[in-house]
């Protein structure tokens, strides 16, 4: 289940709100034509909030990685020949930062939260957090 709720939180919150590619031969998409050698803007957000992609894109949903449909379109980290080596790294990260904050703290919301979409999340009114150790 984690690795769950870290694809979605990714999906969610992309890292790179853009990635810079470049086209190898001339690629046609809806009657427009991109020439070899162009350079390419991919916004993974345009993908990843794409209602005709992920039902209700805005829903923090992790049980939507439960079958493999969502991974299909899923490019947090890129693809290809481009695909972050340090992805599983990270994940694996974020993974032991979670355990930790779960098992070990009780945190709560003391201020700000909400939430503007741009490419990625923003806090215009800061998110701040509670953290104590459970023991305390």
């Amino acid at each position: 289940m984690t690795g769950k709720v870290i694809n979605e939180t990714v999906r969610l919150a992309n890292i790179a709100p853009i990635m810079f590619r470049k086209a190898l031969t001339d690629v046609q998409i809806e009657g427009y034509t991109i020439p070899a050698g162009w350079s390419v803007i991919v916004c993974p957000a345009a993908v990843h909030l794409n209602p005709d992609i992920y039902k209700d894109p805005l829903a923090f949903n992790p049980w939507r990685w439960k079958n493999d449909g969502a991974y299909k379109y899923f490019m947090a980290f890129g693809g290809g020949m481009r695909f972050c080596a340090g992805a599983d790294f990270s994940k694996m990260q974020m993974a032991v930062f979670l355990h930790y904050l779960v098992t070990e703290y009780r945190w709560r919301v003391v201020n700000g939260g909400k939430i503007v979409r741009t490419p990625d999340l923003a806090f215009p009114d800061g998110f701040h957090v509670q953290i104590k150790a459970k023991g305390c």
